[in-house]
């Protein structure tokens, strides 16, 4: 085991970290749209999906060698390890079926992993590392698809996100029943403060959350929203300053 200070939330170590995944996030999407060909655009994109795969598996075996915890309780069935997968796919294959889906559930999942992540031990624990490479490199990836690719969500997307969650929740609640397991947290809350902790007792917390996703998954539309209205209304102007007296 590490033997590391405690994690303190929002404290030097965790905003450093958030500061340098803000940084890459935006820095390497930008840097490969300036200067990188569509060839070798595609290519980094698979470079992503290929280091989010192997980071994936690096940090399960992490956590099972050297932190002694089950495997099974190491699935990747939280919404931040499907999201990994997901956000590898859409790198690789540039599925824009699958980032309309991805998209949400990396803002609304992995974002609130990166604010209040479920941690004991802070920096230098191989844990820390280990998890927010893993989580950071899925906004890093979302925002590389965003930004290179050019995809975007629109209104219908949040629906299609939200309608993949109930299969998924499907499958994972007879999962959690069988492993004794807290996949998406829907046997108990994070140990770890958490915006849950404000959401109510179980299991009313998870109607709460259904309802935070739909909320959350609007405003994360909102820029494209704004950015529709202001390009209709540019669209609007010009017609009106182009148009003669007869039309």
């Amino acid at each position: 085991m590490s033997t590391a200070d405690p994690f303190i939330l929002f404290g030097p170590a965790h905003l450093a970290t958030l500061l340098i995944i803000a940084t890459v996030g935006i820095g390497v999407p930008l840097l490969a749209r300036r200067t990188l060909t569509t060839a070798w655009q595609d290519r980094a994109g698979i470079l992503l999906a290929v280091l989010l795969l192997i980071q994936e598996g690096f940090h399960i075996w992490l956590l099972a060698s050297h932190y002694e915890r089950a495997l099974d309780s190491l699935l990747p069935l939280h919404l931040c390890g499907l999201s990994v997968i997901l956000t590898a796919w859409v790198l690789a294959m540039r599925s824009y079926r699958t980032y309309e889906v991805v998209y949400f559930w990396a803002w609304g999942g992995t974002l609130q992993a990166l604010l209040t992540p479920d941690l004991d031990r802070g920096y230098p624990s191989p844990a820390f590392i280990a998890f927010f490479i893993g989580h950071g490199l899925v906004i890093v990836g979302v925002l590389y698809a965003t930004l290179v690719f050019r995809f975007r969500p629109r209104l219908v997307s949040i629906f299609k996100s939200l309608g993949a969650l109930l299969p998924v929740v499907a499958i994972v609640a007879p999962i959690n029943l069988w492993l004794g397991t807290n996949y998406l947290f829907l046997s108990t809350k994070p140990q770890q403060p958490s915006l849950m902790d404000y959401l109510g007792p179980w299991p009313w917390y998870i109607l709460s959350l259904a309802g935070l996703a739909l909320l959350s998954s609007f405003i994360y539309y909102l820029p494209f929203l704004v950015k529709d209205l202001v390009s209709a209304n540019a669209h609007c102007a010009a017609r009106r300053n182009g148009a003669g007296p007869y039309t």
